[in-house]
C-alpha cells in the first residue's frame, strides 16, 4: 500500500522537497495512516510536518481520549502538535448548518490558521477511495451536475489528498500489518448522518450483493467524468466571450443570438459561469435556476427573475443582463401577500416571489426513519391534510396548532409574542392547509401535522435557494 501511495504522490505531484505540511489527524484509521505515510517521507522529501487535531465537542470523554491519543502519537515521533476545541453543535445551530457542515468549516479554519502560523504551504487530508465513492453518490442523490459527480480531487489549492488511491480496507490492513494503533469514532457507525447511510447501507449492499469492486468502479466512472468535464470547461471558456460581455464587476450582458448558436450543454455552462462570477459560489444554484434564465430568451422585453444571492436576470431586446447586489423593492419580491402557489405533490418549481425552490415528495413511513432536524426540510403526516397545500404569505384568520392537546393560536398573535417586526411579517413564507398554517418556513411546524407512530405516508417539503432565513 505504501508504494501505491508514494507512486500516487509522484504521479499527481502532491509533494515537493522542502514542503511544510499541516496534517489533519483525528485519530481514526485514515488520518493515522496518513500520519505514518508522511512521517516516512520526511527524510526523502525533507518535509516539515505540523499536526492539527480538532475536538468537535460532540463525543464527550471519547473525544478527549482521541485528543490524547493523537498528542501521544505526535510526541512519540517528535512531530509538532496543536489542538482546537470547538462546540460544533452550537455553531451548527447558530449558523443554520448541519453538524457535518459546521465541523468541516471548523476543521478547515483550524488548518488555515496552523498554515499561517507555521508558514506551511500545504494541508494534507486523509480522504480515501471509499470517501470519494460516498461523495460521488451523495452528489448524485442531491441532483448535482457533471462537476459534482467528478468526486474529490487529489489537489485543490493548497489541499492535498495522498490516500485517494487506496480503499478504507487497504488502509486498515496496512495499519494492522504494521501494528499501528488507531481510534474508532462511534459516530461513524451511526446513521444520523447522510454519508453514513450511504456508507453502511448503499455501498455495503453494492459490494456484498452486486460487485465487490463497486467502490473502484464508482471512482473510475468519476475519473472519466472528470475528463469529460475538463473538455466541456475548455469549450465553455472558448464560447464564453463570444456570448458574454462584461459591463462592470456587478453586471454581464449575454447576447441571445450568440447564446442560441451554442449546444445546450455549453449554454448552461456559460450561465453557470456568469452566475459564479457574480455570486462567488453555486451552492444554492441548481438546474432549475439555470433553465429559468435560459427561458428568459423567449420572454417579453423587461421580464426579470430575482434569484439566489441577490442576482437578477433581465430580458432586453437582444440580450439578457445578469447583475448582482440588486436592491429589490419590497412589493416586487419581499412582500408575499400576493403569493398563492399550489404545492404540487410530487413536484419541483421556482417561486419568484420568495426566491426559493420548492420540492415536495411522498414517502412511505417506517419507524426506523429519522425525522429531519434542519430548517429547510420538514415532514408532515400526509393523511392529516384536508385541503390543497399552498405556499403563500399570511392571511387574515391564519392560525397554527401549538401543542399536542389541540390548542391553537392566531398567527398574528404568535408573531407578536415572538416579537417579529411588523414590516417582516409579510415577508415570511408559509405552508398552509386552508387557514391552518402547517409550517412557518424557517421556524416551527404545526403540532397537528407532526409525524407519529400512526403515520403511514409522509409529505416531505424542502425549500431552498434565495436568501435563507432558516
Amino acid at each position: 500500500m505504501l508504494k501505491k501511495v508514494e507512486n500516487y504522490i509522484v504521479d499527481h505531484k502532491l509533494i515537493s522537497k522542502g514542503d511544510r505540511i499541516v496534517v489533519g489527524v483525528s485519530g481514526g484509521a485514515d488520518s493515522v495512516c496518513l500520519f505514518h505515510v508522511l512521517r516516512q517521507l520526511i527524510s526523502p522529501y525533507q518535509l516539515s510536518l505540523f499536526v492539527v487535531h480538532v475536538n468537535h465537542g460532540i463525543r464527550g470523554g471519547d473525544a478527549f481520549e482521541d485528543e490524547n491519543f493523537v498528542r501521544e502519537l505526535c510526541n512519540q515521533y517528535q512531530i509538532p502538535f496543536s489542538v482546537v476545541h470547538a462546540d460544533v453543535p452550537a455553531i451548527a445551530r447558530s449558523q443554520g448548518l448541519t453538524e457535518e457542515e459546521a465541523g468541516r468549516n471548523v476543521r478547515y479554519q483550524a488548518f488555515s490558521a496552523c498554515c499561517e502560523k507555521n508558514m506551511c504551504n500545504k494541508v494534507a487530508i486523509a480522504h480515501n477511495k471509499n470517501d470519494n465513492a460516498e461523495t460521488i453518490l451523495f452528489h448524485l442523490f442531491r441532483g448535482s451536475g457533471i462537476k459534482g459527480l467528478t468526486g474529490i480531487s487529489a489537489v485543490r489549492g493548497t489541499i492535498i489528498r495522498p490516500l485517494l488511491c487506496v480503499t478504507r480496507e487497504q488502509i486498515e490492513s496496512y495499519l494492522e500489518q504494521n501494528n499501528m494503533d488507531y481510534r474508532t469514532d462511534i459516530t461513524n457507525l451511526s446513521e444520523d448522518y447522510s454519508r453514513n447511510k450511504i456508507r453502511h447501507r448503499i455501498i455495503s449492499f453494492a459490494k456484498e450483493k452486486i460487485n465487490p469492486k463497486s467502490v473502484e468502479h464508482i471512482v473510475n466512472a468519476a475519473n472519466q467524468l472528470r475528463e469529460i468535464n475538463e473538455y466541456l470547461e475548455k469549450n465553455i471558456e472558448i464560447a464564453f466571450w463570444k456570448v458574454v460581455s462584461k459591463q462592470n464587476q456587478e453586471s454581464y450582458l449575454l447576447d441571445i443570438t450568440a447564446l442560441s448558436l451554442e449546444e445546450p450543454v455549453i449554454q448552461k455552462g456559460i450561465i453557470r459561469k456568469v452566475y459564479e462570477l457574480l455570486a462567488d459560489q453555486l451552492k444554492d444554484v441548481d438546474a432549475l435556476h439555470i433553465k429559468l434564465i435560459l427561458d428568459l430568451a423567449k420572454k417579453e422585453v423587461g421580464k426579470s427573475l430575482n434569484l439566489p444571492y441577490q442576482i437578477q436576470a433581465v430580458k432586453g431586446y437582444t440580450t439578457i443582463t445578469m447583475r448582482r447586489n440588486v436592491l429589490l423593492e419590497p412589493n416586487e419580491s419581499d412582500n408575499l401577500t400576493k403569493l398563492e402557489q399550489v404545492i404540487t405533490i410530487p413536484g419541483e418549481y421556482y417561486v419568484p416571489q420568495s426566491q426559493k425552490i420548492i420540492r415536495a415528495n411522498l414517502l412511505d413511513y417506517k419507524k426506523s426513519m429519522k425525522i429531519p432536524k434542519n430548517g429547510c426540510t420538514k415532514w408532515f403526516d400526509y393523511d392529516k391534510i384536508k385541503n390543497t397545500v399552498m405556499l403563500r404569505g399570511r392571511r387574515e384568520g391564519d392560525f397554527i396548532q401549538i401543542d399536542s392537546q389541540g390548542n391553537t393560536k392566531k398567527l398574528k398573535s404568535l408573531f407578536i409574542d415572538n416579537k417579529v417586526p411588523r414590516e417582516q411579517r409579510d415577508r415570511i413564507p408559509l405552508v398552509a392547509d386552508g387557514k391552518h398554517i402547517m409550517w412557518i418556513v424557517g421556524d416551527r411546524i404545526s403540532e397537528a401535522y407532526k409525524v407519529s407512530e400512526d403515520t403511514k405516508v409522509i409529505l416531505e417539503i424542502s425549500i431552498d435557494g434565495g436568501q435563507k432565513n432558516e
